[in-house]
């Protein structure tokens, strides 16, 4: 566009030799940082929406690739899902077919979503609209997209670049569209370059999934609620695309266990969850998937040293503090 972005790069945090390979990941403070910053400097507050139908980068690319052979649009949302880390380390988009004969695909939201994270997220839908346009063809049209936020001064442009009519002020960030688009058979389908294309993508999925700690990529999946605290051994290999033995394997090499860390989170979403203070210590120990409060309490103050009960008190009474220096 002309304009020079090393400004940005720099107030983001960002090393810009990460940015000489197109497949390095960033974390998404810095990815939201960078994003605001390109839209103050270049005064074009659509940037997201724009940017999101010219991206360019190998793993994202061989990944739509592998898309545009698939013969149905069902099968390449269920490589989409499969293969989404070739995009983003984030939770992937799930999808749900409603009762009135239409499709959703609903977007990880966070409890507390922010300004900043907004260019990100039209970046994210513009790429999904995208790639479905480019799967199924031109006559692709959405019904309508969902949005968390206020119509903002660029409203126009949502339908500019998403082709589709935007309801704001929304609880989720969700794109419909026609369930009879899932099971219509695709013209550029090609099993014989998909075949090819799998093994490419799938290598690269791993060495991509190998530059992160198995261990961490659990509890990132337990805080995105992919797997539930309860999740069997079976489920999390599942989820990752590899065998239980694989699982444990990498696990004992990062000198850790399953166990271990469903434990370990379960135990940081009690805390978080007693210092809200706004359930009972009975449901929060259903909720992380504790058969009540006694196998909570026992855990808890094996793990932490002291009572659920107490660290509710604790936590009250330090938060207390706090507020009174506030004021002082």
């Amino acid at each position: 566009m002309g304009f020079d972005t090393r400004t940005a790069i720099s107030k983001a945090g960002i090393n810009p030799d990460l940015l000489k390979d197109p497949d390095n990941r960033l974390p998404v403070s810095q990815v939201d940082a960078l994003f605001n910053g390109l839209v103050s400097i270049s005064n074009k507050m659509d940037l997201g929406l724009s940017a999101g139908a010219s991206l360019e980068a190998r793993s994202y690319n061989l990944l739509q690739h592998l898309l545009l052979c698939c013969s149905t649009l069902s099968e390449a949302l269920v490589y989409l899902n499969r293969y989404f880390i070739l995009f983003s380390d984030e939770a992937p988009p799930t999808f749900s077919r409603k009762g009135d004969g239409s499709v959703k695909i609903s977007f990880p939201l966070a409890h507390s979503f922010t300004e900043e994270q907004r260019v990100r997220m039209d970046l994210v839908l513009s790429i999904t609209c995208h790639w479905l346009r480019q799967v199924c063809g031109r006559e692709f049209k959405l019904t309508q997209l969902l949005l968390p936020f206020s119509p903002p001064s660029y409203m126009a442009s949502y339908e500019r670049w998403l082709r589709a009519p935007v309801r704001f002020n929304c609880q989720e960030v969700s794109a419909v569209f026609p369930a009879f688009w899932l099971d219509k058979q695709l013209h550029q389908s090609n099993p014989h370059i998909m075949n090819m294309i799998k093994t490419e993508v799938k290598n690269l999925a791993e060495k991509i999934n190998n530059r992160a700690l198995l261990s961490d990529r659990i509890r990132q999946a337990l805080t995105q609620n992919r797997i539930e605290f309860s999740a069997t051994q079976k489920e999390v290999a599942e989820l990752f695309h590899i065998s239980s033995r694989t699982l444990n394997r990498h696990l004992q090499q990062e000198g850790t266990s399953l166990k271990s860390i469903l434990t370990q989170s379960r135990i940081d979403e009690a805390k978080t969850m007693l210092e809200e203070n706004k359930q009972s210590i009975e449901q929060i120990a259903m909720k992380i998937g504790f058969s009540g409060r006694r196998t909570l309490d026992r855990i808890f103050i094996k793990y932490v040293g002291m009572s659920p009960a107490q660290y509710r008190s604790k936590s009250a009474t330090e938060g207390s503090r706090e507020d009174s220096s506030e004021v002082a």
